[in-house]
């Protein structure tokens, strides 16, 4: 079995984590951002794109074989397990929240997957372990609007709230909508809610500083809006440009953007360009100016993809439904707005 890397290490994994469709997830919740710390076992060889589709549907299965164990025993609330899927690259994938996870811990829950896997007859199966970026709504009673916020302390939870976010925890997520034009960058490793506060402040500032050379873009109506994501900046470019134009309008405001980001010391900054229609309204520009403490308020109290592709770029990706509580997609609705600005045009 391979040594884990240390976290000090993560920043030169190859594989961009803002390119969503990198990563498809049997059980669990979605992951805005995943951090790797360890891998163990061997890839297999996998040339055509039925090798690739036939392996990704075993690795399937090798998740329902193990769901059941996982869930019991090292899965939150009971444990630090909080994902399992697959990557494209054909590894079998195992997130945890943020926190102190040891080697022992890592080597217990290969094991489980290993001797899985060799029921199945696959040796030295290849596994990734690494940490997820997580903010979520567990519906406990949804008619009586009451829900568990993912990572909260669960000591004062009956028997059967326990239950149902084991029974939630089972479920397969609905993919993460990938930048339909392309994306770029790295999210950070987010630990705590300090750290996304302090994230979302500095996507304002460059977001902020960027206005000016966006003016241009907006006038022409080649970008319809831009603003702050839940872990990326997000710009909507209009849908009816040649794909070429697009792909060149992305690449020139990326370097925009990256300039303004490398100003205050961030390399790599995350983006994701996506399609856009025009907004036929007033003209002039809307613009957002919900604080970090805003949008924490505005919160509720209590809220089969195949892919193979290495390429960070995608161009045909499209958006899913997000399959979060009614509270989560509002606030990913909120952190969309959040900072954004729209020339709006007859």
């Amino acid at each position: 079995m391979s040594v884990p890397v240390t976290l000090d290490n993560y920043s030169n994994y190859e594989i961009s984590n803002v390119y969503y469709g990198y990563y498809h997830y049997f059980f669990g919740l979605n992951s805005y951002g995943n951090t790797v710390i360890a891998r163990y076992g061997k890839l297999p060889v996998l040339k055509t794109d039925e090798q690739k589709e036939n392996w990704n549907s075993t690795l399937e299965e090798l998740g329902n074989n193990i769901k059941d164990t996982v869930t019991s025993k090292y899965m939150y609330p009971h444990g630090e397990v909080v994902t399992c899927g697959t990557n494209s690259k054909g590894y079998f994938v195992i997130l945890f929240k943020y926190g102190n996870v040891s080697e022992s811990l890592i080597n217990d829950i290969y094991s489980l997957v290993d001797n899985s896997a060799k029921q199945m007859g696959i040796q030295d199966i290849p596994v990734e372990f690494g940490y997820g970026i997580y903010r979520e709504e567990i519906p406990l009673d949804s008619e009586r609007g009451i829900y568990h916020w993912f990572g909260e302390s669960t000591e004062n939870l009956s028997e059967s709230d326990i239950h149902v976010i084991e029974e939630y925890m089972k479920r397969k997520p609905e993919q993460l909508t990938n930048g339909s034009i392309a994306t770029y960058g790295k999210i950070p490793l987010l630990r705590d809610k300090i750290e996304f506060d302090s994230w979302m402040n500095k996507r304002m500032l460059i977001v902020n500083s960027i206005r000016e050379k966006m003016a241009p873009y907006m006038k022409k109506e080649q970008v319809i809006s831009y603003g702050v994501g839940f872990t990326r900046i997000e710009v909507g470019i209009y849908e009816n440009l040649s794909s070429e134009e697009k792909t060149a309008l992305a690449k020139e405001i990326y370097q925009i953007i990256d300039e303004e980001a490398r100003k205050q010391n961030i390399t790599n900054v995350p983006v994701a360009f996506n399609y856009s229609g025009k907004v036929g309204l007033d003209e002039g520009v809307e613009e957002t100016n919900l604080s970090a403490s805003e949008e924490s308020s505005r919160e509720p109290n209590n809220s089969k993809n195949t892919g193979f592709d290495n390429n960070n770029n995608s161009s045909g990706d499209k958006p899913s439904k997000n399959n979060s509580t009614p509270g989560f997609s509002l606030l990913g609705s909120l952190t969309c707005l959040y900072g954004g600005w729209k020339l709006r045009k007859k």
